[in-house]
This record gives structure tokens, C-alpha cells and sequence, in this order.
């Protein structure tokens, strides 16, 4: 383990230089751990983290997962804790979290990753790459450690450095998002202007709506005095991010020295605008407590990161604890929600699962996967009528998704009310999806319709389209069994 002696509070450095934004937090990404700039905050004196996963202390020195979001009894009587004092207790429950797991999972390159992580929060890029390169050492292919060195690297002004392992994380993931950002905005510092817009131009291949990377090709225009081409970029950037004040500065610039005064007053009047806002902002914001908020997401995240670990490893236990404290800290983070929500449906706690969902539908009212799902759960739990809901709402949510239109006609097969509607739907559903599922909730709407013969057709592609699935061949030969016997 690393020493972190001067780990008790966060350290906060005055950077010399820009520097570039994090990688955004690209969930659906393969790689688990990814780098924030968020921090943490939980009450270590409530959670008392010692060991989570259980066994014979005898043998492995560790005890019962303790309860993470237990609270004091009504009983107990604690003194208020100050923003302050709280994220102490935050940042110490952190780091005790990270060395519980580099000790529960050893010889696992996410522990040191996890670890590696925590320690770059708190401001310890040594420890931080001693963690980052132990993970290396068991998996050569993580592009998340070379990311993390990239950054420690930057914030030491070691500018080729960072490129390089930057370099290599998209050697491993070349669609790595926000990577070919972070290399760009190194390149203006080092004057690499032309090297800014191919890597801005990468990155728009892989985030085509990345306000950061039309801003970047702009500046990099700018610097070469191609004014033309600078003002279309800074345009493109504020399209997409209506309130990016720098761009607006850009703009400013670029107008001035192309003689469009009556646009460079237009922007001009913006900016300064944006300004004023930013501003008002600052001056009616308590640091103490938007700090406090930071460091609760940034905690959220850290247990989340943990969860997947634990999940992987099978400690399903564990894992929910794991994701409840998380959204004790964030609760309205639907990431989390949704994760918690998966892991009650995969663990048959329906009306566990249900509730969860209910929450993401309030906060997110357009999750097309939570409202998916609160339908096939209330289905199983024969609530119908609120079943018919979920998947209409998904139907017009998302209508070129096969999804909504398929459980829609299957809520109607297995209720036998609608029959029409159900093949109708069907129908769609294959229209917009050839895939084995439609086929099959298509082959059932023919049945259940009498048409024998476009149902063996529609069986027969399910089962072309997913040859190992003895379901479909079964239904085939019971369908044509019967359609036999009938002809007789």
C-alpha cells in the first residue's frame, strides 16, 4: 500500500497553465473505471468499513460484510459535523474503501485501478502511478491506467509525456472518448497547431457533438491566422453549447479582425452577458457546501467503480450495499438507480426492482430501458393495465425501437385480448428489427390469429436467425404438428 500520511483533506493546487477537461464518464464504455474529477463524502465513523466480504478470519482476517448504510440508533446523539469536517470524514472513508478492496481482490488489475483513482482525487499522483502501473503489470491492456498517467503527467507540465501515454491508451482503445481532447489541448501549449485540429477532427469521429473539439479546431485556426475557418468553428461550438464563453471570446477576436463590427458587438454583447451570469453565480455560491456536493458524487462514483469489482467477483451481497451507499450520496444519479434496479431483476426481488425503476421514471422521465423494463417487470407480476402503459410510453419515446412494440404484442398474446393489435404490432416490431426475438413474438401473432403458415415462416427465420435456441424449434414442430391434424 502506499503512504498517504497528508491524505486528511483534499489538496487543492493553483494550476499554472490550462488544463484539459476529464474524460466525460462514457458509461456504456467497456472499461469500468474510468477518471473523474468528482470527489466523496461518507460519515466513517457511521460505516466503520473493516472487511466486505465474508469468510473465516481464522483464515482470511476478515469479518461479516458490515451493513453500509446503516445509521445511528435514535438513541445515539452526534454532534453536527461542519461541511468542513464532513468531507474529512469523506475523504478518510474513501481511502479506506480503496485499501479494503486492494485487500478483498488482490491479484485483480481493478482494485489497483480503483486505488490508483482515489489516490489522484486526493492529490497523490505518486502513489497514484505506483497503483496505475500494478495494474499494468496484470493487464497490459487497460487504457484507463494510461489515461490516469496522462494526466499526472500533464499537471507536472511534463507535456510530451502525457501525449505519450495518451498515445498509448488509444493504441489499446482508439475510440476512446475525450482522449484525442486532452492530446489536443496539450498541443496548443506545446504550439503543435496543426497536430490541435487533426486531433480535435479525431476526437468529432468518435463524439460528433463535442462542443470542446470544435472550439479546439477553432483555436487552432486562430493561432495559424485562418480567420475564416476559426469563426465557423467557434460557430459550430456555441451550437452546440450555447453558453460557451470562451468561444464567444473567440469569436470576438476572430469578428474584430475581419472588419464585422455589427458581429463582433452581437457577441460581444453575449459574452459579456455570460459574464455577468457567471458572475452573479459565484458571488451567491456557499464553496463550503457545493464542495460538500462535489465530494458526495465524487464518493458515489468511487462505490460504484467498487460495486462493479464486487459484482464481477461474484459478491452480489456486497455489491448492493455498495450501490445503496452510492445512492444514499447521489440519489438521483439513475445510473446508479438503474444498476441497483438490474441487480434486484436478476435476483427476482421484482417489486424491489419496480420501485427502483418507479424512481428512475421521476427523475428521467425519457429512459427508454427503465420504462422497458418497468413493463416486463409488472408483466411477470401480472399488473397488465400497467404494463400496457410502460410500453406504450416506450412506443412514444422511441418509435423506430423494435423493442416497445414487441413486449407491447407480447403483453397482448399472453392475455389473448387484442389479437389484430398484436400482429400489427408484431409486424413492426420485425419491420424495424430483423432479429430472432421480433421473429418469434411474430411467429405467435400468426398463430394465435390462425395463420399457420406465416407462422412456421416466421418461426423458421427465429430459428435461422438463432439456430442453439431449442425454444423455437419446439414451438415449430408443435405448430406444425397441429396445423397437420387439422388439415386431417
Amino acid at each position: 500500500m502506499g503512504k498517504h500520511k497528508k491524505q486528511r483533506g483534499r489538496k487543492k493546487k493553483k494550476p499554472r497553465r490550462p488544463q484539459p477537461p476529464a474524460p466525460p464518464a462514457a458509461k456504456s464504455h467497456r472499461w469500468p473505471l474510468i477518471f473523474g474529477v468528482t470527489a466523496f463524502v461518507v460519515i466513517a465513523a457511521f460505516l466503520g468499513i473493516k472487511s466486505l466480504l465474508p469468510g473465516d478470519e481464522k483464515t482470511q482476517k476478515k469479518q461479516t460484510p458490515p451493513i453500509l448504510d446503516e445509521r445511528p440508533k435514535p438513541s445515539t446523539v452526534l454532534p453536527e459535523l461542519t461541511p468542513e469536517q464532513e468531507i474529512v470524514a469523506l475523504n478518510k472513508e474513501e481511502m479506506e474503501l480503496g485499501e479494503q478492496i486492494i485487500k478483498d481482490f488482490p491479484k485483480t488489475e481493478l482494485s489497483f485501478l480503483l486505488m490508483g483513482n482515489v489516490y489522484r482525487k486526493h492529490g497523490n499522483s505518486t502513489d497514484a502511478e505506483q497503483y496505475w502501473t500494478k495494474a499494468l503489470e496484470l493487464n497490459p491492456e487497460r487504457p484507463d491506467a494510461y489515461n490516469g498517467m496522462g494526466w499526472t503527467a500533464f499537471e507536472k507540465g511534463e507535456y510530451e509525456k502525457a501525449v505519450a501515454h495518451w498515445r498509448k491508451a488509444l493504441e489499446i482503445d482508439p475510440r476512446m472518448p475525450a482522449v484525442h481532447n486532452s492530446i489536443a489541448q496539450t498541443l496548443i501549449i506545446t504550439g503543435r497547431y496543426d497536430d490541435v485540429i487533426k486531433e480535435a477532427r479525431e476526437e468529432l469521429k468518435i463524439t460528433p457533438q463535442s462542443s470542446l473539439s470544435y472550439f479546439l479546431i477553432g483555436q487552432g485556426y486562430l493561432k495559424q491566422k485562418d480567420f475564416e475557418k476559426a469563426k465557423k468553428y467557434y460557430e459550430k461550438a456555441i451550437e452546440f453549447k450555447p453558453d460557451y464563453i470562451n468561444a464567444y471570446y473567440g469569436l470576438i477576436t476572430i469578428c474584430s479582425r475581419l472588419n464585422l463590427k455589427d458581429e463582433a458587438e452581437q457577441y460581444q454583447a453575449t459574452f459579456k452577458k455570460l459574464k455577468a451570469e457567471e458572475r452573479h453565480v459565484l458571488m451567491d455560491r456557499n464553496k463550503a457546501f457545493d464542495d460538500l456536493v462535489t465530494i458526495r458524487k465524487s464518493l458515489a462514483e468511487t462505490y460504484s467503480d467498487a460495486e462493479y469489482i464486487y459484482t464481477k467477483n461474484g459478491y452480489l451481497q456486497q455489491a448492493e450495499k455498495l450501490l445503496q451507499r452510492a445512492i444514499t450520496l447521489d440519489p438521483n444519479n439513475t445510473e446508479y438507480l438503474m444498476k441497483l434496479g438490474s441487480l434486484f431483476q436478476s435476483g427476482n426481488r421484482l417489486q424491489d426492482a419496480l420501485r427502483i425503476y418507479g424512481k428512475v421514471n421521476q427523475i428521467e422521465p425519457d429512459n427508454i430501458v427503465s420504462r422497458l423494463n418497468t413493463g416486463v417487470i409488472s408483466m411477470q407480476l401480472k399488473h397488465f393495465s400497467n404494463a400496457e402503459k410502460a410500453f406504450k410510453k416506450v412506443i412514444t419515446l422511441a418509435p423506430k425501437f423494435s423493442d416497445g412494440y414487441r413486449e407491447l404484442a407480447q403483453l397482448y398474446l399472453k392475455t389473448e385480448t387484442k389479437l389484430p393489435e398484436a400482429l400489427r404490432l408484431a409486424k413492426t416490431a420485425v419491420k424495424l428489427g430483423e432479429t430472432a426475438p421480433n421473429y418469434f413474438i411474430l411467429s405467435w401473432a400468426y398463430d394465435k390469429n390462425g395463420d399457420v403458415a406465416n407462422a412456421l415462416l416466421a418461426l423458421k427465420r427465429a430459428a435461422e436467425l438463432d439456430p442453439d435456441n431449442l425454444k423455437y424449434r419446439q414451438m415449430y414442430e408443435q405448430i406444425q404438428k397441429r396445423g397437420s391434424s387439422g388439415d386431417s
